[in-house]
């Protein structure tokens, strides 16, 4: 049993995303939906659960198996989040009303055989609705992702990272047989991720992920839907296996577009030089065999160029030096607002350290960075910045002051930079010609960000702080940052639960 996609099109505003894409889906299947951001990923999985639909092609998913997809969009709902949860299972709560009337009935009448006999009628279809089995997977899940303590609060009253858990749970406790997740670890904490991954690894039902958690990827998937150019090309494998059976196949494109055009360089040469003699000596037949090599050039079914696989990075950037080993020390910080929300903080972070700030979510890593920075006054306690210490900082969430100027002429102007070293710089992190005179609101939020980490580089930044600097990544531009912070020459501070990104960064960790 398999979904199939056949020869789909799928465009915005005349603009094609998807391109006579085709690909098969096998019941029971661990896949995932890859590529770089703005490729089409989450249009496809959106059309996959039935939310997009398509200008072209043919869909066809068996009854049997039914599609359960992640909202993005929270309603408005007043209710506890309990309620918001259980809200979509009609017949649990139609039957559990049923037997609350009927317990109200044998509290005050006579316990008759005829009251009793229906209720265990009742509860026998409350039990196949799902029953307390149903409650106790609510209550495992919403503690395996870190929410138990928010069920009985009023869902509208959450925060967007807790109500996409709430979500989370509601999904994954319906009875469906595939499951679409779309960037399902964000706003999880270490340990809801690896809960969420061993869920997973050990469900039956069909899964198909958008993810940039290439641990998720490595531990979870054992399919590959790359989509390049509106077209999906699969492997099959592990994550290690798909990166390099996506390279192999990238030199055998190369050797074939290579060979293709050492062909049509020959053809193009020899119809010049028959040219030429039949010109030379006024011979039909020189420019018949010219004739025919053009009609045979024509038939040529060209191959494209492949897309370019960057390698890893090559730079020089310089950080300024700090005058003291020691970059940031705190004593006995208390961090909040009305309230600690940690314990009080002692630490010292020294020069060239990888640092990453761990603790679950909401109990204060971002708003230690914010107190770092000066944004929000500590509630006590202490904090001591070494000699010709420079913060840069990278928040989750990236804006420029001009996001309508070419990103060009915004590093020349905002880094003080002539043409050509502008260029060779935004080369180093992945921009090359094609990006020079685009606008910098046309780039996806994975490239804003490498461009903003360029920014506080070519600044001069010897102290960086990254909150969730790998969040709405694509793949490669995750390789890509993490590969510019393992040269980079000074000290970083990191809030991140993507657990490769840290292990290759080989960070020390201060828990709060």
């Amino acid at each position: 049993m398999k979904i199939q996609i056949n020869n789909i099109v799928k465009s915005y505003t005349g603009e094609i995303v998807l391109d006579d894409l085709s690909l098969e889906i096998i019941k029971g299947s661990k896949c995932a939906i890859v590529g770089e951001n703005g490729s089409g990923k989450s249009t496809l999985l959106k059309i996959i659960a039935g939310i997009e639909n398509i200008q072209g092609g043919s869909i066809f998913i068996p009854r049997e198996m039914n599609i359960g997809y992640m909202v993005q969009v929270f309603p408005n709902y007043t209710d506890t989040s309990r309620n918001y949860i259980l809200s979509c299972f009609e017949e649990y709560l139609t039957y559990q009303q049923q037997l609350k009337s009927i317990e109200k009935r044998m509290s005050s009448e006579n316990m008759t055989e005829e009251v009793l006999n229906e209720y265990a009628k009742v509860m026998d279809k409350f039990e196949n609705a799902g029953g307390y089995n149903l409650e106790n997977s609510l209550e495992a899940y919403a503690k395996g992702l870190g929410i138990d303590d928010v069920l009985e609060q009023p869902f509208d009253t959450l925060s967007g990272g807790q109500k996409t858990r709430i979500v989370l749970v509601q999904l994954l406790l319906q009875d469906v047989e595939v499951l679409c997740l779309d960037e399902p670890t964000n706003h999880l904490d270490m340990n809801g991720i690896e809960w969420l991954e061993n869920y997973c690894k050990t469900t039956n039902k069909t899964l198909i992920l958008v993810s940039h958690d290439r641990q998720f990827l490595m531990n979870v998937v054992s399919v590959f839907y790359e989509i390049e150019d509106g077209q999906v090309v699969t492997y099959y494998g592990s994550y290690d296996s798909y990166r390099n059976q996506r390279h192999e196949r990238y030199l055998r494109l190369v050797l074939d577009y290579e060979q293709q055009q050492k062909e049509i360089s020959k053809i193009k040469l020899a119809i010049r030089r028959y040219r030429q003699w039949g010109h030379e000596g006024d011979n039909e037949d020189f420019f018949k065999r010219a004739k025919a090599l053009e009609k045979r050039l024509e038939r040529i079914e060209k191959l494209p160029k492949p897309t370019e696989i960057r390698n890893k990075l090559t730079f020089d950037l310089k950080s300024t030096q700090v005058g003291s080993k020691d970059v940031i020390i705190a004593n006995d910080l208390f961090i909040g607002y009305d309230a600690p929300l940690c314990n009080p903080l002692n630490f010292i972070i020294q020069r060239k350290e990888r640092v990453a700030i761990v603790a679950p979510n909401g109990t204060g890593k971002t708003t230690l960075f914010k107190t770092l920075l000066g944004e929000v006054k500590p509630l006590g306690g202490t904090i001591q910045f070494g000699q010709t210490v420079d913060v840069g900082y990278l928040p989750q969430i990236i804006k420029f002051e001009n996001d309508s100027e070419r990103i060009l002429d915004y590093f020349i102007r905002v880094c003080n930079l002539e043409e050509e070293k502008a260029r060779r710089y935004l080369a180093w992190f992945g921009f090359y010609q094609v990006d020079m005179y685009r606008y910098i609101s046309s780039f996806s939020g994975g490239e804003q960000v490498r461009m903003k980490l360029l920014e506080i580089m070519l600044k001069g930044c010897n102290c960086i702080l990254l909150d969730e600097p790998t969040n709405h990544l694509d793949l490669l531009s995750c390789e890509i940052i993490e590969d510019v912070l393992t040269k980079f020459e000074g000290t970083i501070v990191v809030i991140s639960h993507d657990r490769l990104f840290l292990e290759n960064l080989k960070v020390r960790t201060i828990h709060l």
